[in-house]
Order: C-alpha cells, then structure tokens, then sequence
C-alpha cells in the first residue's frame, strides 16, 4: 500500500530536480560540453570497483561474476596479542579466534584496512550530499546503499563494545602487508595466514578512529531515510569511536607499517566526523574555522586523502553553512595546489588521479552549481582527462568508453598464473569495471602491472572519484541508460543483481495448478465512503470439490465497464500479488458475479483492465517497466521524459508505451507517470503501487 505522509528532503530533492534526468537530450538545453563525456554512466560504473575488492563470503553470485568468496577463514581469525583483559569482550567463548571477515581489500593487494575502508565510505558519503539524489539520477541509488552497508558492516563487526557500549577494542588491520605482497594470486585461492592488529585503550591510533567514525556517519547520511535503524545503528558504533579516540589518543601503526604510515594530528579526522554528526542533527553546529589553511594553528597545507581531511571539513561545513570563510579556505586551499583550468591537466604523485580528483572537488564547491564558472570548467577539463581526453587514449577509470589500460596491478582482476606476476607484466584476465588507476602524473604513464603508481588503483581513489564525478553529473549531464547497456553485455557484470535485495530477484509466480480441499466459505465484504455515499458489495464463495484448475482472474472476465467488472466462476483462481487484487478474489459456480467500483479511475479496475488485455492475448503490462528489462526504475522514467522532450529519436515500442502510462492509466505518457516511477525507485511507493491515480501522486508529492 501507499505510505503516506510528507516527501522526505530526498525524495523533495529528486522531484524538483526531475528534468535533470534527461540532461543528455539536446532538445532540452544541455550544455553543449556535457557531450565530452556521460557522466552518469561514470558514476555508476565506479561503484562496481568497490564489489571487486570485496572480501569475505556473499561475494558469489554477487554483482560480478569473476569474483567469489575469500579469505572466509578470516572468520576464525587468531586472537593474537590482545590484554588478557579485554578477551572477555572480544572472544567471550575463549576459543581464541574472533570473527574478522567481510569488508574490503584496500587496492590490488588484499589487505583490509579500517583506515581506508572509512575513508572510502566517507567520501562516497560526500559525493551524495554534495549532489543529493545524483545516484538516483545515475540509476544506481540501490548499489550505493549496498556499498555503503557492506562498509558500515564490516566496521561495526570489528569494533567491540563492552556491556557500556564503549569501545574496548578494535580490530583495525587484517593480514600482514609483506606477507599478503608475496604472493600474486586471486584472493578466491589464498590460504595464507592473517592476523589481526589491534587498537586499544593503551595502543591507539586516534587518526583511525576518525576516519572509521566519518565512514559510519556518512552510512548514516545515505541510508537514513530508507532504514532509519541501520543509521541510527551506525550513528551509535560512530559516537562511541570518536569517545575512544578522544580519551585515549594515540598514534599506533602496527600493521599499517609503511603503507599507510600517519602522524600524531587526529584533529581533521574528528573535525569531518563532528561535521557528519552536524549534518545528522547529532551534535552542534562545529566552531572550528580556517583562515588561510590554519584550523586553530593546526594545518600542514596538505590536499583531500586517506590521511588529511581538512579540506572535507571545510567542504562539508560549506555545504552545510553556506559560509563563505569555508569557500574563502577552499579557494586558498585549491590555488595552493596549483588550482583547476581548462587545458591543464594538474595531477602529480602516485596515483595521481586521486589527487586531481580531490582538487576537483574543491572547485566545483567554489563554482557553486555555475556550469558556466571558470572553476566549474576547470574542473570538468580534469574529469575529461582522466576518462579518455588525453593524448594516451586511455580512460584511466577502467571500463569505461573504448580503450583503458589492461596491465592493471589488481591480483584479482590480473591473476597472472603458472608463477606471472606483475614483474612480467600480465594482461589482465577481466575487466575490472569501474576501476580508478593513478593513471597520468608529472612523468608522463605507463601501462605495466608493475609500476602500481599508474596503474594501481584503492578504496581512496575511487572514494575520490566519486566525489569529483557526482558533481560533474550533477552539473553537466549524461545518458543514465547507457550503463545498462553496458552492464547487459559485459561477461564480468552480473546483470540481473538486484541490489536493493542484495540478492538476485527471484522471478514472479504467476498461475499454477492445486487441489482445493473439502471445505466451504462464505464472505461478504462491504465498503462505504462518506463523500460520495457509495457502497459496494461482492460475494466469495470456496466450492466443495476435488482437482480444479487455478486459473488467472483474466480468464473469467466476462465484461468491464467504466466503473464495474463481470466474471463468470467455474473454480478457484489466483491474481496479482496487490492487496487490492487480493480483496477481489471471488470463485463460484455458474455464476456471474459483478463488482462495482466507486471511480472508474480506482487503482484496482485499472489493475483488473491491464491484466485483462494480457489474458485476451493482448500486449503484456509490466506496470513502469517502460525499458522493457523486466525492473522499475529511474532509467525508465528517463526514457519517458527524452522521449516526451525528443520523440522523434527516443521512441517508445507499444508495450513500452503501455507500461509507462501509470498515472490516470488511460490518459497517455506524462511527466506525471515518470514522476511516479521515480518515487519507486526512491521507495516512496512499491512497484505493486502502480498504476495510480493523479489524486494519489498529488497526496504523495505534496507537501
């Protein structure tokens, strides 16, 4: 049934923003230089590279059909060298193993760091409340969520609380570095030992407390409207890091070694998480601000990543404010770095894609939504670079338009075999779709597994992408069906993954056959309405009788007219799995039964008409499925605005014309049925909701 009530902020945001979806149509006024690149199709192919380093169990049959599970033995991890004190809480059975599994690997190694995995989960955070509703617009809010829950997940599962609810202990590296980069394998074959390396009390690393906590609040932020209890779940886990790493402030790096060595400054880390919490309504509005890259005397003059957050900070306070001392520190921040122009492309270090991205990100917060601004074409001129507007013709974010590198340091995307490792430079054995290398820098690239600087890529560079690619799609536009198109013919993408269910759909049951035991029922069901005193009766009756055919509702349609519907009974039959088609059910014998309905255009007799035309023979009605791909969502109400704005190049096919007509059925295709459909894939409405009347979109989008 409909919930009803006021739209949330998101779905607010998403309606008002509707003709954003089809931005690719030129007939609508798309900036011409939105053409360079689709956006849109970036985005959401970027969000695959996090299911790529997933680790643990779930990962088969996942969302790509190369990877499977691993490391599942990180499930009885060795306790190790842990206080005596503290094995109560973290293994109360007193077997010595703890169960670690899950998250992800941090780039093409297969180590799991907390630091990295709440970096990337923040920053992912940040690219949707930068551009609230862009994965929406994407087609891809479902993956987000599930990215995010996987994350938030395995933070949670490895922080132990005591029976206070405060942190005793975190398990925040698993598996050696030197170890783990010995051996150039598929993490689905690896047996190698991993232990586990400990924050505590005594031995903390205060800096990775505050990044863990950042991921958790930005899980919060996605999903708290479409699981209030899972966000508020994070917002506890989140609270409770940033208590233990304020109390007990250290700088521990076991098991981070010289990978991702920090320093002893956790202030940016709890700054961005006081940030969240604000953004959240869980704390106060912060007080700390910058003036020309100092924060209270504190600031090294060091971009956006993994281990210096303060220009999140400012970002996420902008954001947030509208302050413009934050917008002031960004532009100070971004010309310190050599700032963003057209015909330059500014990337230098390893793995510099990431770094330029974060560049990117303070300039298109300076632009302030102007597509026109000499920082927000500054900005896109980085994007097109590094998505195949160099004069390599490579697309360093891997899958992505006709030519990307193929000698990708990843041991599961490039496994190598019979003892190749990246030293003899294998090609890659699958396409790691949505993949962010480090790609160009000072030097120029070269494609080899083994100079990692370029062709690497880890949890911080996509988190960074992220951000940079939302505002580009935000701002410029794309074709959110294209990457459908892409996913249906990539081997290495499972296309029928349905997210929201993080499983695959299973399909519908339609009719089947049974046996009706010996009983017998009568029902009378009457319903009244005041306003226009109409009352409507129908009788159901359960005949005594042995083996009888389960037939569609269809099938004994004898008549509909405007307001009623006859059928003829001969036994029992099934319908469609909606409530109102459920109150309907009506068997007898020889007899004709007629159902009144109080509106010719109640939802129910629109129902009862559809799947009368699917019973005549006539063209079948998947309710919103406008695409014809068998599942509801934003592509289809996509495909409904470009084919209203251009009919001419975007044609609807018959079944697809009847499909989208889900407002006022009848009627024909409006912005209205698209709208509709946009609140399915916002889970405002379900699916089964459809079709509906103008009254009841107008209930359900207004304030």
């Amino acid at each position: 049934m409909f919930r009803k009530g006021k739209l949330t902020s998101k779905i607010a945001a998403f309606t008002a923003s509707a003709v954003m979806a089809v931005s690719s149509v030129p007939t609508i006024g798309m900036n011409v230089a939105a053409a360079d690149n689709n956006y849109y199709e970036a985005l959401a192919m970027s969000l695959y590279f996090f299911d790529s380093n997933a680790c643990g169990t779930g990962i088969t049959d996942g969302p790509l059909t190369w990877r499977g599970d691993c490391h599942t033995y990180d499930a009885e991890a060795s306790v190790g060298s842990l206080d005596s004190s503290l094995k109560s809480v973290v293994d109360p059975d007193g077997d010595g193993k703890i169960d670690v599994s899950g998250g992800w690997h941090d780039a093409g190694d297969h180590i799991k760091f907390n630091l990295t995995i709440g970096f990337g989960l923040s920053s992912l955070g940040m690219s949707e409340y930068f551009n609230e509703g862009i994965y929406q617009k994407a087609g891809a809010r479902d993956h987000l969520e599930y990215e995010m829950r996987w994350g938030a997940d395995y933070l949670m599962k490895t922080t132990y609380l005591d029976d206070s609810g405060n942190v005793a202990a975190i398990a925040h590296v698993v598996a050696d570095g030197n170890t783990d980069h010995s051996f150039w394998t598929s993490p689905e074959v690896q047996t190698y030992d991993r232990p586990v390396y400990w924050l505590t009390a005594s031995k903390n690393n205060s800096a990775v407390c505050g990044e863990m906590a950042c991921g958790l609040l930005a899980s919060a932020y996605v999903l708290k409207d479409s699981d209030p209890a899972y966000s508020a779940e994070c917002i506890k886990y989140a609270k409770a890091i940033i208590d233990f790493g304020t109390k007990h402030k250290g700088n521990e790096t076991g098991g981070l070694g010289g990978f991702y060595g920090t320093d002893s400054m956790c202030e940016d880390e709890m700054a961005l998480a006081s940030a969240w919490l604000y953004i959240l309504g869980e704390g106060p509005k912060p007080t700390l601000t910058p003036n020309s890259g100092q924060y209270n005397g504190i600031y090294d003059y060091y971009l956006y990543s993994w281990d210096k957050v303060w220009q999140g900070y400012a970002a996420l306070m902008y954001k947030a404010t509208g302050d413009n001392v934050f917008a002031e520190e960004l532009k100070f921040e971004l010309n310190n770095q050599g700032g963003l122009s057209e015909g330059k492309y500014n990337a230098d270090g390893w793995g510099a894609s990431r770094y330029n991205c974060a560049k990117q990100m303070d300039s298109y917060l300076i632009a302030n939504g102007d597509p026109d601004s000499s920082y927000a074409k500054g900005a896109k001129y980085q994007m097109d670079t590094i998505l195949g507007n160099n004069n390599t013709g490579y697309s360093f974010l891997i899958g992505y338009g006709n030519n990307w590198p193929t000698h990708i340091h990843h041991r599961a995307a490039n496994p190598g075999g019979d003892g190749v490792t990246s030293a003899q430079n294998p090609e890659a054995k699958y396409t790691n779709y949505g993949m962010l290398v480090g790609g160009l820098d000072g030097s120029g690239y070269e494609d080899h597994a083994d100079r990692y600087q370029y062709t690497e890529g880890a949890l911080d560079y996509n988190g960074c992408f992220a951000i940079a690619c939302a505002f580009a799609a935000n701002m410029y536009g794309g074709d959110a069906s294209a990457f459908e198109t892409v996913k249906s013919s990539a081997s290495e993408i499972n296309a029928d993954f349905r997210f929201g269910s993080g499983s695959v759909t299973p399909p519908e049951t339609t009719t089947t056959t049974t046996t009706t035991e010996t009983t017998t029922t009568e029902t009378t069901t009457t319903q009244t309405t005041t306003s226009s005193e109409v009352t409507t009766t129908s009788t159901t009756t359960t005949v005594v009788g042995s083996d009888q055919k389960v037939q569609s509702f269809v099938d004994i349609i004898t008549d509909i007219g405007d307001n009623t519907v006859t059928f003829k009974t001969e036994g029992t039959f099934t319908v469609a799995k909606t409530e109102d088609m459920e109150k309907i059910k009506a068997i007898g014998v020889e007899k004709l039964v007629s159902i009144e309905f109080i509106d010719y255009k109640d939802t129910t007799i629109m129902n009862i008409n559809s799947l009368y035309i699917q019973g005549t023979g006539g063209i079948e009605s998947t309710f919103g499925d406008v695409d014809e791909d068998g599942d509801v969502n934003i592509n289809d109400a996509v495909l409904i605005m470009q084919s209203i704005a251009n009919p001419d190049r975007y044609k609807l096919t018959e079944k697809g014309r009847l499909n989208a007509d889900v407002v006022n059925r009848g009627d024909g295709v409006t912005n209205n049925d698209a709208l509709a459909i946009q609140l399915v894939e916002a889970r405002t409405i379900t699916r089964l909701d459809l079709p509906m009347t103008a009254e009841q979109l107008d209930e359900l989008t207004s304030d």
